[in-house]
């Protein structure tokens, strides 16, 4: 199916503030994202309302239109949510998981991607795949869909976040889930991956 511009201009926009090209907080001029991206201005005021509805986007008369912020308050929020949602999501994803070499090789690679990220910014990028690959068995495409707006919303605060250490213990955090991921140990994996979020709370009080 051909990608309408609206899409395009949607997973554009989405990119631009997903990979910190537009920081949180920066105000988006449509006129002039229309003269550089060669579009009209339509798809982005399109986007701009979807991308408003999904949280990524501050929408106001007399402001306009600009990339959302995250206070400390509103992170705390996303990550006490996802820890309700995401261990629901992660047990029925390792479930179904069983017996999946699939699974074994998409978490593997998506682990070795995520390490060998050359910037901050892409390990970002990768970080959220990882961490979507371990609930992609899910059959719970809802669940999957608001996880992954949850996620999106959690990297507004990251983004303006020190880069993190690849070999703290939030890094060690990650190669313990592979780990255990791909070992089929899934009350491990869930222990390992709440507390991960946990600690990720626990840094935002």
């Amino acid at each position: 199916m051909p990608v309408t511009r609206a899409d395009w201009a949607d997973e554009r926009l989405r990119a631009e503030i997903l990979t910190g090209r537009l920081r949180p907080g920066a105000r988006i001029t449509v006129e002039r994202l229309a003269e550089a991206w060669g579009v009209s201005a339509t798809p982005i005021r399109e986007s701009l309302r979807r991308l408003a509805g999904d949280g990524l986007v501050d929408l106001t008369p007399q402001r306009g239109a600009r990339v959302a912020t995250v206070d400390a308050d509103l992170a705390h929020e996303i990550y006490a949510v996802r820890l309700l949602l995401e261990p629901v999501a992660l047990r029925q994803s390792l479930e179904a998981a069983v017996d999946d070499k699939n699974f074994v090789r998409d978490v593997s690679a998506a682990f070795d991607d995520m390490v060998e990220a050359d910037s901050y910014v892409e390990r970002l990028d990768r970080h959220r795949t990882f961490h979507m690959t371990l609930v992609s068995r899910c059959p719970n495409r809802t669940l999957l869909d608001e996880i992954a707006s949850l996620t999106d919303r959690s990297r507004l605060f990251q983004i303006l976040s020190a880069p993190a250490d690849p070999d703290s213990g939030h890094g060690r955090d990650h190669r313990r889930l592979r780990d255990s991921a791909i070992a089929g140990d899934v009350e491990t994996t869930i222990a390992i991956h709440t507390n991960h979020l946990a600690s990720t709370l626990d840094a935002l009080s």
